[in-house]
């Protein structure tokens, strides 16, 4: 599942991803003590927050001279229920004046948050002490995201909720879509003296795509020297547009899934949904006419589709694609799903939340369930009992969490483009000297700026 935001009640009018008051700007807690040793995702992702902080939408903070202002916390006073905390800017003047509660370090509380920890962390208490008053400080001046690596920290992050605690790579993701989301296209962070490389919404979701989507180099080159290659390179550019907008609509669910719940945003969510599962389906459909194309398999183009049983068929029967096959019948839970959500669209739309008997369980969300091991698809289910006609009955709700659904709908759509490109463009359709030409990766000046949008989105 992914993790809400808790915004704070702040005098600034908005909120970072929009809504009827407006955006404004997001505020960073650096928990820069925690930094030492991080792992190379974590680090990446760091030095590009830390370039974001030079733009004007981003208030950063940091307990150290990691970023231009810093947060003090002084000494305890006896005498007092607070612990006095200074904001400075890089010249060393006062910008804030405030305080953090003495009664973060309850004795009773800091063991409750020990609890799981070794004798060795819990005589660390000086350290942990410290971590405690530095994301009360966060919470206690109000500010949206603490971006940290501390185990002790991470570990408890349920007792720190308002806190809105996230490692580097996390906070990235969500501060790529905050941009995003507000039309900034120019922090593929080329920050030369504070200086940004415009780009477009159009050029990042291109990139983008074509950096998760890895075989698509390969792909659109093949095509490329294929004899029909007039129609293939198009079909070929209509797969990674589509997965293009499906990535926009997925974004445009996760700005959303960041505001207040509301019914209006419920609607809206909904609405992106239902473009998004057409979009992915579109792909497919795509694909299925190349493959139909590059091998010969003689169906008509209305008939081409990975829930067509003539087009399935021909295609198991044809040796060129074999590995083919066996990726649609390894995938055919996911194809399946996939297809019956995009059937909501000609139906009713999938709720948020669904109420059935327990004799009459949703089939569609149970397979979604049963497909979701590893429980990242955002559906939940819980048992309760509905008083009707003045009886007790038994009923299953299904919660269905939009956001985490289409992140994990993009996902194993990638996944199985993936596939289906690399077993398309094969030795077995081309001859080895239009093989051998075939273009397989990136430009080399293109790599660091897709590995970045990758970090970003």
């Amino acid at each position: 599942m992914i993790t809400k935001i808790s915004w704070p009640n702040t005098t600034e009018k908005g909120n970072p991803f929009g809504g009827i008051d407006g955006y404004r700007n997001i505020s960073l807690t650096f928990h820069s003590r925690s930094f030492r040793g991080i792992a190379d995702e974590d680090k990446k992702a760091l030095e590009i927050l830390l370039k974001l902080t030079n733009l004007e939408e981003v208030d950063a903070l940091a307990f150290d001279d990691l970023v231009s202002h810093k947060i003090i916390i002084e000494s305890e006073r006896p005498d007092n229920e607070y612990i006095g905390l200074r904001i400075i800017n890089s010249e060393g003047k006062l910008t804030c004046h405030s305080g953090v509660s003495k009664s973060w370090l309850m004795p009773e509380y800091i063991n409750e948050l020990l609890k799981d920890f070794s004798a060795f962390e819990r005589n660390n208490i000086d350290q942990i002490n410290q971590e405690v008053l530095e994301i009360g400080s966060h919470i206690e001046l109000h500010r949206d995201i603490f971006v940290t690596t501390s185990p002790f920290i991470l570990h408890n992050k349920n007792h720190f909720s308002q806190g809105n605690i996230f490692t580097p790579k996390e906070a990235l993701k969500i501060m790529g879509l905050y941009l995003r989301m507000r039309g900034e296209f120019e922090w593929t962070s080329h920050f030369d003296d504070k200086a940004r490389n415009v780009t477009s919404r159009r050029v990042f979701y291109d990139y983008l795509s074509k950096g998760l989507l890895t075989n698509s180099w390969k792909y659109l080159s093949g095509l490329g020297l294929h004899q029909k290659h007039d129609s293939l390179t198009t079909l070929g550019r209509s797969v990674l547009n589509r997965f293009s907008f499906a990535l926009q609509a997925r974004d445009e669910i996760g700005r959303l899934f960041y505001l207040p719940k509301s019914p209006c945003i419920d609607d809206l969510i909904t609405y992106h949904f239902d473009y998004l599962t057409l979009l992915l389906t579109g792909a497919f459909d795509s694909q299925a006419l190349i493959i139909n194309d590059v091998f010969n398999l003689g169906q008509k183009s209305w008939n081409c589709g990975f829930m067509r049983k003539n087009f399935l068929d021909a295609i198991a029967k044809e040796p060129k694609t074999e590995k083919l096959n066996e990726i649609i019948i390894e995938k055919k839970n996911f194809i399946k799903i996939l297809s019956k959500l995009r059937n909501y669209v000609h139906s009713s739309s999938l709720d948020s939340e669904i109420d059935v008997p327990n004799d009459t369980p949703n089939n569609l969300l149970e397979e979604i369930i049963k497909f979701d091991a590893s429980l990242q698809l955002g559906i939940q289910k819980r048992n309760v009992n509905k008083i009707i006609n003045g009886k007790s009955s038994p009923y299953t709700v299904y919660s269905i969490e939009k956001f985490a659904l289409a992140c994990g709908l993009i996902n194993e759509t990638k996944d199985l483009i993936n596939m289906i490109m690399e077993e398309t463009i094969t030795d077995k359709t081309f001859e080895n000297s239009i093989f051998s030409r075939i273009n397989r990766e990136p430009p080399p000046d293109l790599l660091p700026i897709i590995q970045k949008y990758l970090l970003l989105a």
